[in-house]
């Protein structure tokens, strides 16, 4: 008897539609999980050809959230952002913001104080459960970056 994916011990994973994105960029061959993931790398190589930012790091880090007993227990934010005046800032891109980001932002908070954070989303939602999500997130993040106004700018496509 076929058990539709719900067997016990069998992890649920949802499908946001990402598609693996392998790109050459700054002189290094990256592998993205998602589009949107390598547009935002190509704008942080503009702001470092540019000299806004002295470096960034795709996934340099893994953070461990000890004495966690339910998920998550570690946290791996998508970008390193190296500021001229030394600031690491870390920044997790986000196409649709769901709950669980939420649990990986407030425990990053909660266990490393001294980092910063910034959440960067493929677009502001205006309402829904969507919007709330990003009013909860704005207390764990130093600010939360709309990319479409950005890439709107810099005339970067969808």
């Amino acid at each position: 008897m076929e058990k539709l994916g719900f067997e016990k011990n069998k992890r649920l994973v949802r499908d946001f539609n990402n598609v693996p994105t392998q790109i050459w960029l700054g002189g290094g061959h990256y592998s993205f999980k998602s589009k949107f993931e390598a547009k935002w790398a190509k704008y942080l190589q503009l702001l470092k050809d540019s000299g806004e930012i002295i470096e960034w790091y795709y996934e340099p880090h893994t953070f461990y959230f000890p004495n966690e007993k339910t998920a998550p227990v570690q946290y791996t934010p998508d970008f390193l952002v190296i500021e001229n005046d030394d600031t690491e800032i870390y920044q997790e891109t986000k196409g649709y913001h769901d709950g669980p980001t939420n649990s990986k932002l407030r425990r990053f908070a909660r266990h490393y104080p001294d980092e910063i954070i910034e959440l960067v989303l493929m677009r502001m939602p205006k309402k829904g459960k969507s919007a709330n999500r990003i009013r909860v997130a704005n207390k764990y993040v130093r600010r939360i970056i709309d990319a479409s106004v950005i890439f709107k700018q810099i005339g970067e496509q969808k």
